[in-house]
């Protein structure tokens, strides 16, 4: 699939994510960071603009340092996501562990995040239970930090 896409729009505009340890509908793999080495060094020869990482499972079952398994095997940027905060990302990126964080959850209920981080203001905190619905709520009603 990935040198089919790669065939047609360039590996400049192709990044692929992989998420080795989230259990989402009873997903399991018995060897979690063998199969993100595995995938991560398969994904050398397309010199894609990146790999995007979910290092974390969102229900705990799963738990393994699957970051430095693909940084190890993976020659690309690296992005990484899940539960990253402000110092922890710049730590990663300052390690060469990782060249990019996404920040998803805390993105949606910050609609200045990158406002917050810079100055240091505080985070709100996402509310799970608006997650996959089909309203606006919990989407587009986060207010912007004040003072």
């Amino acid at each position: 699939m990935v040198e089919a896409v790669v065939g047609v729009w360039g590996s400049d505009r192709v990044g692929v994510r992989i998420s080795p340890l989230n259990s989402y509908n009873s997903m399991r793999d018995s060897d979690p960071v063998g199969l993100t080495r595995y995938v991560a060094g398969a994904l050398n020869r397309f010199n894609l603009a990146y790999l995007h990482l979910m290092r974390a499972d969102f229900f705990g079952v799963q738990q393994a340092d699957v970051v430095s398994a693909a940084r190890a095997a993976y020659q690309g940027t690296l992005m990484g996501n899940m539960g990253y905060q402000k110092a922890e990302a710049e730590q990663a990126i300052n390690d060469g562990q990782l060249q990019l964080v996404a920040m998803g959850a805390v993105y949606i209920s910050n609609p200045d995040l990158v406002e917050r981080l810079a100055h240091d203001y505080p985070l709100a905190q996402p509310d799970s239970s608006t997650f996959y619905t089909q309203t606006a709520e919990g989407y587009t009603d986060y207010p912007a930090y004040s003072a």
